[in-house]
C-alpha cells in the first residue's frame, strides 16, 4: 500500500507556511514523479522569507536545483497567507520557450498535484503576457491579403496557403505558427487600434481586456521588456496606464539579463531604415487633399535629412578598430544634433497634416531623446546585415532600475543560475543598482548544482599555449592544432567557444579539413541554425559564440567537451567606455568591471556542459592567462569543482571511463 500524506490537512489554512512548503514537496510531489531534493527545500524558503519580508531576495541556483518549481510553491505559499489583495504573482523571463513551458507546462502541472491533494479547489490559474507584436491582427491581415491579390501570378501560393488553412478564423498568438519574421511583421497588431472596424471581434483586445481584469489569475508570466516597459510606463503615466497588472510579488527569472533589457527598454534607437519605413508607411495618409504636395515634400525632406545623418555616422564607425566590436561611444557634433532638432520640427509638421498620429509621436519621441546628452550614452552599433543604428542608454541604468522597479512596495525574487562572481554578489547587486536600498531589506543565497562533478567532469587548461593576440597568426595556427587534437581525444560532441567571429572563422578554416571525420557546423551570424542542427548530429563539431554561451541545452552525450578559446572578458562597448573613464585607473576598470563580467560569462558558458544528473564531460580553457593571469585566484574560485587533467591521454582514459560502448565510432585519424 503506498501512503500518500495525511490529506486531511493538505490545505493552505495551515498556520506554519514554512510547513506547509515541506509538505507540498516532501509528501505530495514524490507521487507525481518528483525526487525529494533538499536544495530546492531550502531554496523555496528562502524565496518565501524573500517575499514576505518585502525584499530583494538574489537566489542563485545553479542547474540541478529546481528553481522553477522552488519559486512557483514559494510565491503561491505566499500570496495565500500574506496577501489579501487577490493580485498575481509576476514571473518574468528572458526568453518565450521559459513562459510558454511556465504557461503550459510546469503551472497545470503543479495545479493537478495540488488539486488531487486539496490543497487547492479550483485549478491554477496563469495568463501569458507577450508584446502586440506577437499577436494576429485582422484589418492588417486583410490589408496585407488585399496587396498580395494585386500580383496573384507572384504570390498566389501563400494566398492559397491562407486561404487553405482558414488562417484568419485560426490565428491568434503568430508564435504558434511557423511563419517567416518578415511576414509576422506584416499581419501582427502594431500601432493605434482606436477607430478599427473589427474592434468588437477582436480577439486580441478580449484577451487584454480578460488579461487586464485580473480576476481570478493566479501568475501572469512576461519577458523582461514587457515587464520593464509596464514599470516605465507606471512611472510616467500612473496606474491606470501601465501594460500589466499590479503586483505584490515579482519574481525575476534569469535575472542576469535584466540589466541588458533595461538599456534597451530605458534608452532609445534610430536605426538608418527607419524614417524610410515610416515615410512608407504614412505617404498615403494625408488628411487634406489641398495640401498632399506640401505634406508629400516635407516627407521627402525627412528622408534627406536621414540619409546626410546617417553619412555622418558612416563615417565615425567605419574609425573604430577593425574586429567584431559593434558598438562605439561618441558625440554627436553639433551639425548632427542641429539635423535631430530639424528632423524633430518637421515630424511636428507632418503631424499636424497626417491621419494617423501615433508612428509620428513615437519617432519625435525616440529622435528628442538624443538631446539630453548629460544623462545619456550614446553610440553607433551595426546589425547582421551591417544596417547602423544610432542608439542611447542612460549612463548609469542601476540608478533607473532602483528608481523604476526597487523602489515600490513589492517583493522581487531575483533567480538565475550565474548571478554572482564565483565569489559574491556585489558586483551584481552594484550594476543593477540594488545597492541604492539598504542592505537590511537585501538577502542572498546561493545553490550549488547537486549533480556530481567530481565524478563526471573534467577541466583541462593546457600550460603551453601562446598569449591571446587574435592578429598573430601563429597564436591562431596553436588554438586550430589544440582544437583539432581535442575533438579527437573526445570523438567530436563538442562545442569550441569563441568571443570573436573573427576568430571563429579563422580557426574554422584552418580546423575543417582535419575535422572532416565529423560533422562541422560553423555559428555564423546568418546562420541561425547551426544550433539546431548541431543537437541532430551523432557526434557533431560547432564553431559557435554569440548565444551559445547561454541559455542552450544539449542534455546528453551530444555535448560532451566544451572548448573555452578564450577568457570572455566584455568587449568594447559604450557602457564599458564609460566605466573605464570612471575608474581610477585600469587595473581599477579590469578588477571591479572587466573582471566579474568575464567570470560570469565563463560559468555561463562551461555550464553548457552539465544539464543532468548523468551527463558527463570536459572542459577546455585554452587561455593562458587562466593559469598565470593577476585574477587567477578568482577564477580557481569558479573553477574548483572541475577536477583537473594534465594531458590527452588522462582525457581519453576518462572518457573510456564515464562513456558507453556506443559513444565511440570508427574515426579516420587526420590530425
Amino acid at each position: 500500500i503506498r501512503y500518500t500524506g495525511y490529506k486531511r490537512y493538505m490545505n493552505h489554512s495551515e498556520e506554519d507556511p514554512v510547513k506547509l512548503i515541506d509538505s507540498i514537496f516532501r509528501v505530495i510531489l514524490p507521487n507525481y514523479g518528483y525526487a525529494i531534493r533538499e536544495e530546492q527545500i531550502t531554496l523555496a524558503k528562502m524565496m518565501y522569507s524573500g517575499l514576505t519580508e518585502k525584499q530583494v531576495s538574489i537566489n542563485e541556483a545553479e542547474v540541478g536545483t529546481g528553481k522553477t518549481l522552488a519559486f512557483l510553491i514559494a510565491s503561491l505559499v505566499a500570496k495565500w497567507h500574506n496577501n489579501g489583495t487577490g493580485r498575481p504573482v509576476t514571473i518574468t523571463t528572458a526568453n518565450i520557450e521559459l513562459q510558454n513551458a511556465l504557461v503550459e507546462k510546469e503551472i497545470p502541472a503543479l495545479s493537478q498535484c495540488l488539486m488531487d491533494y486539496h490543497v487547492i479547489h479550483n485549478p491554477l490559474v496563469a495568463v501569458l503576457r507577450k508584446g502586440k507584436e506577437h499577436y494576429f491582427c485582422r484589418k492588417r491581415f486583410n490589408d496585407f491579403l488585399k496587396t498580395l491579390k494585386q500580383t496573384p501570378s507572384k504570390y498566389q501560393y501563400l494566398i492559397d496557403e491562407f486561404e487553405k488553412t482558414d488562417f484568419e478564423l485560426r490565428a491568434f498568438d503568430l508564435d504558434k505558427h511557423n511563419l517567416r519574421p518578415s511576414l509576422k511583421e506584416r499581419i501582427c497588431v502594431k500601432g493605434s487600434c482606436r477607430k478599427c472596424p473589427y474592434a468588437s471581434e477582436c480577439r486580441y483586445a478580449r484577451f487584454v481586456k480578460s488579461a487586464m481584469d485580473g480576476d481570478g489569475i493566479d501568475y501572469q508570466v512576461t519577458n523582461h521588456n514587457l515587464y520593464l516597459t509596464s514599470q516605465k510606463l507606471r512611472g510616467e503615466f500612473g496606474a491606470d496606464d501601465s501594460i500589466l497588472l499590479p503586483s505584490d510579488y515579482i519574481i525575476v527569472d534569469e535575472a542576469h539579463k535584466l540589466k541588458e533589457t533595461a538599456m534597451e527598454v530605458f534608452g532609445s534607437s534610430l536605426s538608418e531604415k527607419e524614417i524610410p519605413a515610416f515615410v512608407k508607411a504614412v505617404f498615403i495618409h494625408c488628411k487634406d487633399e489641398d495640401s498632399r504636395k506640401e505634406y508629400h515634400e516635407m516627407l521627402d525632406n525627412l528622408l534627406g535629412l536621414n540619409s546626410k545623418l546617417f553619412s555622418h555616422l558612416k563615417v565615425i564607425f567605419k574609425k573604430m578598430d577593425e574586429d567584431d566590436d559593434q558598438e562605439t561611444l561618441t558625440d554627436l557634433s553639433q551639425e548632427d544634433s542641429n539635423i535631430i532638432s530639424e528632423m524633430v520640427e518637421l515630424l511636428a509638421e507632418i503631424a499636424s497634416r497626417c491621419k494617423i498620429k501615433q508612428p509620428v509621436k513615437q519617432l519625435m519621441a525616440s529622435l528628442k531623446s538624443f538631446h539630453r546628452t548629460n544623462n545619456i550614452n550614446i553610440w553607433v552599433e551595426a546589425d547582421d546585415n551591417g544596417v547602423l543604428s544610432l542608439c542611447n542608454a542612460p549612463k548609469n541604468i542601476g540608478e533607473v532600475l532602483f528608481r523604476k522597479v526597487w523602489n515600490g512596495n513589492c517583493s522581487h525574487v531575483l533567480t538565475s543560475g550565474t548571478m554572482s562572481d564565483g565569489s559574491d554578489f556585489s558586483f551584481f547587486i552594484r550594476e543593477n543598482g540594488i545597492s541604492h536600498i539598504p542592505s537590511r531589506l537585501i538577502k542572498t543565497t546561493s545553490m550549488a548544482s547537486p549533480f556530481d562533478y567530481q565524478q563526471n567532469t573534467r577541466l583541462f587548461i593546457p600550460p603551453d599555449m601562446p598569449f591571446p593576440d587574435t592578429e598573430n597568426e601563429e597564436y591562431i595556427k596553436a588554438i586550430a592544432d589544440r582544437v583539432v587534437s581535442l575533438v579527437y581525444a573526445t570523438n567530436g560532441h563538442a562545442a569550441v567557444m569563441f568571443t570573436s567571429y573573427k576568430v571563429l572563422n579563422a580557426v574554422y578554416e584552418l580546423t575543417k579539413d582535419r575535422l572532416s571525420s565529423f560533422d562541422i557546423f560553423c555559428m555564423t551570424r546568418s546562420n541561425r541554425n547551426a544550433i539546431s542542427d548541431f543537437k541532430k548530429s551523432k557526434n557533431g563539431v560547432i564553431f559557435a559564440s554569440g548565444s551559445m554561451w547561454e541559455g542552450v541545452d544539449c542534455i546528453g552525450d551530444i555535448l560532451s567537451s566544451v572548448i573555452i578559446v578564450k577568457l570572455p572578458f566584455p568587449r568594447r562597448s559604450a557602457t564599458m567606455e564609460q566605466k573605464k573613464m570612471e575608474s581610477e585607473d585600469v587595473h581599477d576598470f579590469i578588477q571591479r568591471y572587466a573582471v566579474p563580467e568575464m567570470l560570469i560569462k565563463l560559468r555561463q558558458g562551461i555550464g553548457r556542459l552539465i544539464r543532468s544528473e548523468t551527463d558527463t564531460g570536459l572542459v577546455s580553457i585554452l587561455d593562458t592567462r587562466t593559469l598565470n593571469g593577476a585574477y587567477r585566484n578568482r577564477l580557481n574560485k569558479v573553477l574548483m569543482k572541475y577536477p583537473r587533467v594534465e594531458t590527452i591521454e588522462e582525457i581519453e582514459d576518462f572518457f573510456k571511463t564515464v562513456k558507453p560502448g556506443t559513444y565511440f565510432s570508427e574515426v579516420e585519424d587526420d590530425c
